[in-house]
């Protein structure tokens, strides 16, 4: 919605005059600053079971930071939002640790496990750490991470394997987190591609819907809480640890998710 307003605002000023543009900035200012007034006094009055509640909630909490209301610290919304992509970085063998937040706003962080000096790092970061620290603290203006390796580069220096980035994806919500029970698996389509989603033991993964052998769909596969095997070929692929085939031979393909106000998110590269 913050994006909407600054859009409209932006239009405004390529069409009107330069004095109505920033009267109409004017306005916006104030009516923020009316409801910032108002929010700051709930947050007064509101006991703290009340002021977590609304912390929780994504929208809320957005609007706590603008107005810098939030009851947790810089620090605390950091690490919530690593804890949020830890099972993703698990899927890897992989951990992320908080090594600092400088004043003027940059964080450093530390990869661990797998994903440190993996060349598919560099997708983790992008699609998934930083969308969740982009929610929890708009005031990070850069994220520089310790252990992700540069593209690999051919003649020319162009990309070996082209890598997902963020500005090349798209975040999908697929639906309640509550849908895909312990021990069960959910087919859903996300900006047109197929995928599964797999709750093993309480925590969701996300892949493409597709056999890395066979290239049939996994949907209607057996899963028994851990290995998820085609219909088509029996091919198993372990969903806890990135979707490594049983036999050793390939592995599924990964997409980043996230769980945020009881719904399921995945980044899909475009």
């Amino acid at each position: 919605m913050g994006d909407r307003v600054e859009r409209l605002l932006a239009e405004f000023e390529a069409v009107a005059d330069p004095t109505l543009a920033a009267r109409a900035e004017e306005l916006v200012r104030t009516v923020v600053e009316f409801y910032g007034a108002a929010l700051e006094r709930v947050v007064e009055l509101a006991p703290e079971p009340v002021l977590e509640r609304l912390a929780a909630d994504g929208l809320v909490s957005s609007v706590l930071v603008v107005h810098d209301l939030h009851p947790h610290s810089l620090q605390q919304r950091v690490q919530h939002a690593l804890d949020a992509v830890r099972p993703y970085l698990g899927s890897h063998s992989g951990d992320v640790s908080l090594v600092e937040i400088t004043d003027d706003g940059v964080l450093r962080l530390a990869l661990g496990g797998s994903c440190n000096g993996c060349p598919s790092s560099m997708v983790t970061v992008k699609l998934a750490i930083e969308q969740a620290i982009e929610h929890a603290a708009p005031e990070i203006v850069r994220i520089d991470v310790a252990g992700v390796v540069p593209e690999a580069t051919g003649p020319g220096g162009r990309p070996l394997l082209p890598l997902a980035t963020a500005e090349k994806a798209s975040w999908v919500e697929l639906g309640e987190a509550d849908m895909v029970a312990p021990g069960t698996v959910s087919s859903a389509r996300a900006q047109g591609a197929a995928t599964v989603v797999c709750n093993a033991e309480g925590t969701l993964y996300a892949y493409r819907d597709q056999c890395f052998r066979c290239r049939e769909p996994l949907s209607g596969g057996h899963f028994d809480g851990r290995i998820l095997s085609c219909p088509s070929c029996g091919a198993g692929y372990d969903v806890v640890l990135a979707g490594r085939a049983v036999d050793g031979n390939g592995h599924l393909d990964p997409l980043p998710l996230l769980t945020e106000d009881g719904m399921i998110r995945v980044a899909v590269p475009a």
